[in-house]
């Protein structure tokens, strides 16, 4: 199937737009990867292992978490091109980030919860990304995927600053009807900015009956 779709639309590198590949090899040695041993271990910022400036004045509902890369080319175009693009292969490709900078971080308990988009965002792509690059991570991973969370509307975070952005994510998350969320979850998600939207899913699992949340994030965008 993969080879039927990469033959009807050839993909193109999301680095240096070569065709005929979704990361060429120059690309995929050029990634801004973020080494886990120098970053956060709360918020998996890069070098904040000691003294992060990032969550330093924060306290999460989340205990801690990983990010693969930063937000920057050709990271971030993918990113793009899979949420705003409809490049649904993408998320394979994210995914992979994923599983090399969670190894031997998941634990054998954990389950991977993708933190939804709001309800307009998915009608608008047809799609939940941070579902297709969950599923995919868990294919990689052998690790259980849960679809635990309902998402209310909200306004877009990307229009806001930081502060707004922890009160517009506050109650934007429930748990689906019937549903009960993991002891140990491990969210997923494409980007970490501000940390507000993990935060806010967080509490509400939390408040559900998981007993620790961790974070998993493709891109980190340093503030």
């Amino acid at each position: 199937m993969r080879e039927l779709l990469d033959l009807v639309f050839p993909p193109r590198c999301a680095g240096c737009d070569l065709p005929g590949t979704l990361l060429c090899e120059r690309c995929r040695s050029e990634l801004p990867l973020i080494e886990p041993a120098h970053a956060c271990p709360r918020c998996g910022a890069p070098d904040g292992r000691v003294r992060c400036r990032e969550c330093h004045d924060r306290a999460f509902a989340f205990s801690g978490a990983r990010c693969a890369a930063l937000l920057e080319p050709p990271v971030s175009r993918a990113v793009v091109v899979l949420k705003d693009g409809g490049e649904r292969r993408y998320a394979v490709e994210l995914a992979h980030l994923l599983a090399e900078c969670s190894s031997g971080w998941l634990g054998a308990h954990d389950v991977l919860v993708p933190v939804v988009a709001a309800p307009g965002a998915v009608r608008r792509r047809g799609f939940d990304h941070a579902a297709d690059i969950a599923r995919a991570l868990a294919r990689l991973t052998d690790t259980p995927m849960e679809r635990v969370l309902h998402s209310a509307p909200s306004a877009d975070q990307r229009a806001l600053g930081r502060e707004a952005r922890f009160v517009n994510r506050a109650a934007s998350f429930r748990v689906r009807p019937g549903h009960s969320p993991p002891a140990s979850t491990v969210l997923v998600d494409d980007v970490f900015t501000t940390g507000a939207t993990f935060d806010a899913a967080a509490r509400v699992l939390i408040a559900a009956g998981s007993t620790r949340v961790r974070v998993l994030a493709v891109a980190r965008a340093c503030t």
